[in-house]
């Protein structure tokens, strides 16, 4: 099984450095490094190419799905982490959300610690496994596109690597570490010899 993760091309909430609705669009740049991705990835036979229900994703896998004329399948758990509704909107310099992203950070390591009703370490990891055990049971063999969010994929990878050894440290240290670009696409190869080998990470020579 080959996986591929791509990062949604850049949305307006990128575009203006800010804490993102579900509802946030591409941005024109975003649109057209959508496109050039379309035609990078056109030339790969897909079995299946899952979306995540927010729009900057759905947009992206569109747009995607048009230029290589196959359907794409929502998949709820492949959504972007959840922020806590006090930081969204707002700019990610502003004084009040270094604030509470700096009270989020001095607690991670608890695991099911929350400022309100952000997604915590211990449900992103269950749903991290839970992606990585649905494709395990039904794509083997098969080359999957997840059309996904940085902070997403990057659990998902925490999760092929360091499988239950996970911590909210090794998580946080992993996150805050890499670094994924818009349309950056991300390669995985699982074998029953090897499990799950990390191939390529951001590529983004297509832009």
């Amino acid at each position: 099984m080959k996986v591929y993760l791509v990062r949604h091309g850049q949305s307006l909430g990128n575009e203006g450095k800010v804490f993102q609705l579900p509802d946030t669009p591409l941005s024109s740049l975003g649109k057209k490094q959508a496109k050039i991705l379309a035609g990078r990835l056109k030339g790969i036979s897909f079995d299946v190419i899952y979306t995540s229900p927010l729009a900057r994703a759905h947009q992206t896998s569109k747009i995607i799905s048009k230029e290589l004329k196959k359907p794409v399948e929502v998949w709820e758990d492949i959504q972007e982490t959840k922020n806590p509704k006090e930081v969204v909107a707002l700019s990610r310099s502003s004084p009040k959300a270094k604030r509470i992203r700096k009270l989020i950070r001095r607690n991670y390591h608890k695991g099911d610690w929350r400022y309100s009703d952000e997604e915590t370490f211990d449900e992103l990891n269950e749903r991290g496994e839970k992606v990585i055990a649905h494709l395990l049971k039904h794509h083997q063999r098969q080359n999957v596109l997840i059309v996904s969010h940085a902070g997403m994929i990057k659990m998902i990878l925490a999760r092929m690597i360091f499988g239950n050894s996970l911590t909210p440290k090794i998580y946080w240290d992993f996150k805050y570490h890499s670094w994924l670009k818009n349309t950056g696409i991300t390669i995985c190869d699982y074998s029953p010899d090897y499990g799950w080998v990390l191939e390529t990470l951001n590529d983004t020579t297509h832009l």
